[in-house]
Parts: C-alpha cells; structure tokens; sequence
C-alpha cells in the first residue's frame, strides 16, 4: 500500500470495519462556532481527510480565547473563522475551507445560512447561548440536514453530545420537554472553559460525524461526560410528538416544513423556552 498521509487512518479497515477513508473527501461538514470545541473539531476533522470544511463565526480572537487551541497572542483582535481557515487550510491543503463572518442568527444572513448548511452532509454545534442553539436546531431539522449538538457546561467541567437525525431521532427542542437528569447549566453562555473538557467533547463530536458518514459502528444517542467523577453518563431519548420543531403535526404542516423559517418564528420559540 503506497503510503500518504491518510495511511493510518486507512488501517484502521483492516480491524474488521468495512470503510473507505478516501469517500470523506466527497463530503462538506460545517461547524458552527469557532470556539472551544470548534477549534478542535475543525482541526481533526481537517486532519481527517475532510472535502469541505465551512465554518461560521462572527467573533473576534479575545485575550480569553487563548487558553484555547488554536489561537495566539498575534491572533488578537482577528477574525476567527478567517484566522482558522489559514491554519487549516496549512494543516492540511487537500480541504476546501470555506469561512463566514456572519452572526447566523441575523435575519439579514438567514437565506444564505439556510443555502449553504442545505447543501451539507452534516452540521457541528460549537456555539455557547441557548437562543442561537436552538436557532441551529430549527434550521437544520426543517433543512433535513443532520447534525451534532454539544455544548460544556457553565464550569466547564462537564458537557454533552448529542447527535440529531432529522424527524428520526430527538432534536434539541424535544430534549428541553424530556424530564431526564441533566443539569440545568449545559448549553449557557461561556463562564469558564476547560481546554481538556472541550477536547474530550469535539473528540466525540468527530468520531460520531465519522461514524455516520463513514457508516460504521453504533451511533450515541445522548452522552453527558462529568469530569469531576470522570463518567460518562448514556440517556436514551426520544422524539416528543408534540415537539414544535420535529413533532407529528410540524412535520405534516406543509407550512412548518417550508425551507425559509421567519426570524419571528424564532424568536416566538425562543421566548417560549424562557417561559
């Protein structure tokens, strides 16, 4: 076998895993917030072999952001997205990288947002407000275009994944009715930031984008990682037929199902949540 940069990760077919490494350059993920966990997952899955990376972030590098990977000092005051494309695109020239420096929840971005993740094969959540989550999770279960949810705690000592297969598996909306034991803090805006709870969480952010791309192994369903005890907890969920985003009677209005989602809708669910 001629040897290339993909070598060791074409070994792993020879375990007993039927996969092609070389069908991932056939695929265009986005991530969504460059932050503690986008950083890392956009690194692995551009070190993976990706086809098209798009990343989207309207930030700039903070002081706060350096204990973080990726970034440093002379990235201060720097666009995100456009500073991580280059590193990317140095870490490995064969991606396609793609940034946007847009707020996506900007009704001004909205039809291009909704254009551009209707055309992925799978979105990754790296953003850190409750609003622009559940924004993400109305856009990607009406686009039918699956993605995984994560997001660490306000301590940054715990955190979740949960991936989202479109009116087939609970979306992020139906996990906010679901009376299970998860705490309160997960998904809130950034108080503290663990690089090694962030790491551990875009890690399996990567292995189940892999999985379900590549199609091998059994997805998680919902995982919460405690650092404190060091366990990892497993919930089994289901969709909630009355969910406004992926339930029954949302996904047989013809209405509901258009494509294009009017910022008021959002913000109509937006404010319901804080009820």
């Amino acid at each position: 076998m001629t040897k290339n940069r993909y070598t060791r990760l074409n070994a792993i077919k020879e375990f007993g895993y039927d996969i092609t490494w070389d069908d991932l350059k056939r695929y265009h993920i986005g991530i969504v917030g460059v932050g503690g966990l986008g950083c890392v997952s956009a690194e692995m899955a551009a070190r993976c072999g990706i086809g098209k990376l798009s990343l989207f972030d309207f930030d700039t590098v903070d002081i706060v952001n350096l204990n973080r990977s990726m970034f440093k000092e002379k990235h201060i005051g720097q666009s995100k997205v456009k500073i991580a494309s280059k590193i990317l695109k140095k870490i490995n020239p064969d991606v396609e990288v793609y940034n946007f420096e847009n707020d996506i929840m900007n009704p001004n971005f909205e039809s291009d947002f909704e254009k551009e993740i209707s055309h992925m094969d799978i979105v990754l959540n790296g953003l850190d407000n409750i609003p622009a989550r559940e924004y993400l999770n109305a856009k990607c279960v009406r686009l039918r275009v699956p993605y995984i949810d994560a997001g660490a705690s306000r301590s940054g000592l715990s955190g979740y994944v949960h991936p989202v297969i479109p009116y087939k598996t609970a979306c992020a909306k139906c996990m906010s009715i679901i009376a299970i034991d998860i705490p309160d803090e997960r998904g809130d805006p950034c108080v503290a930031s663990l690089p090694s709870t962030m790491a551990i969480l875009a890690s399996i952010q990567i292995q189940e984008m892999l999985k379900y791309l590549l199609k091998f192994g059994e997805m998680i369903d919902y995982l919460m990682y405690d650092m404190i005890t060091g366990k990892f907890l497993n919930y089994e969920t289901k969709r909630d037929k009355n969910c406004p985003i992926c339930g029954i009677k949302s996904q047989n209005n013809k209405k509901l199902m258009k494509p294009k989602i009017s910022r008021g809708e959002i913000d109509d669910l937006i404010d319901k949540l804080k009820e």
